[in-house]
């Protein structure tokens, strides 16, 4: 079945698309590796941008792209470097949903917030495009360096705080967007938790190494082991930065993870590594193989929206 076509009665009661759901709660994404340098900001970056610019399933969407990574990578991408930080400064990061800006940040010692209550998502959400036929669009809601003490700081108290505020600002977001992604960074901590607990899926980019198959495994039970009484996100293997067809580590990843993998692997483009403050992005792209490396993206980008039904 070709990515962007789904027939009538797809839907139950006889509803031809999503659009005839208006209560229909969005899906929420975490994009994680335990393991670095395997491409998380490319994929998260790209699936966030593709969704909102162009029909899959027939339409666009409204997503939500959480920079949940003390590195800012997704942010440094995204936002031109003066729009950042003005929102740094003004305490629109992902660390005020968390954690009150005006908490004192220590790299030994978190100060757990006595307040529950998160911010709005319209509050720290920086709108990065807009599609004004569709009206789909793409929010940001940057990282910082500071959330770094968040990760490995020692909380001088209990984190159920922690947890509560993240669950109230997703249960927020659900009810706004149709699509939140979450680029979570690639450690156990409180962050990792708070992620995980409130996802229904885990898109896990996996690179070329001696390594990866044994890391899928360690990250098929590390999310588990943080899943709550709903059973745990649904974890999907997305092969990355391939440079060759049917190599001999696709194949040994595919033969031990299965039906875990996405069909479509995002191969190897230069294209794919460029964008820097908003810019250089696949689809504006100009390099050489450009135009294969988008129609890779789609095909990518269209399974995943299939898979986790969005």
């Amino acid at each position: 079945m070709p990515w962007n076509f789904l027939p009538p009665g797809r839907f139950p009661g006889g509803r031809e698309s999503w659009f005839d759901y208006p209560d229909r709660m969005a899906q929420v994404l975490t994009v994680m590796n335990m393991k670095g340098g395997v491409g998380k900001t490319v994929v998260a970056a790209h699936l966030a941008g593709m969704l909102t610019r162009y029909h899959f399933a027939n339409r666009t969407r409204k997503v939500l792209l959480i920079d949940y990574d003390p590195q800012f990578n997704t942010s440094q991408a995204l936002l031109p470097s003066k729009t950042y930080f003005d929102l740094e400064k003004a305490g629109r990061t992902s660390r005020a949903i968390i954690q009150d800006p005006e908490d004192k940040v220590d790299p030994f010692v978190i100060q757990t917030p006595g307040n529950s209550k998160p911010p709005s998502p319209k509050t720290i959400a920086h709108r990065v495009y807009t599609d004004t036929k569709t009206n789909a669009y793409l929010d940001l809601v940057p990282s910082t360096l500071d959330l770094m003490y968040v990760a490995v700081g020692q909380p001088a108290k209990r984190t159920e705080v922690f947890e509560e505020r993240f669950h109230k600002f997703i249960a927020l977001c659900r009810k706004q967007y149709d699509v939140v992604i979450i680029d979570c960074h690639p450690a156990g901590s409180i962050l990792t938790k708070t992620s995980l607990q409130e996802s229904d899926h885990v898109l896990v980019p996996v690179s070329e190494s001696a390594f990866a198959a044994r890391g899928i495994a360690l990250m098929v039970k590390f999310v588990a082991a943080v899943a709550t009484g709903k059973g745990g996100p649904t974890v999907h293997v997305l092969l990355n930065n391939l440079r060759r067809q049917d190599s001999a580590f696709e194949t040994t990843i595919r033969s031990k993870h299965g039906n875990t993998c996405l069909t479509h692997p995002l191969r190897h483009f230069k294209a794919f590594a460029d964008p820097s403050e908003g810019k250089g992005f696949v689809w504006v792209s100009h390099r050489p193989h450009s135009t294969r490396a988008f129609s890779n993206l789609q095909d990518v980008v269209g399974e995943v929206v299939t898979r986790l039904n969005l």
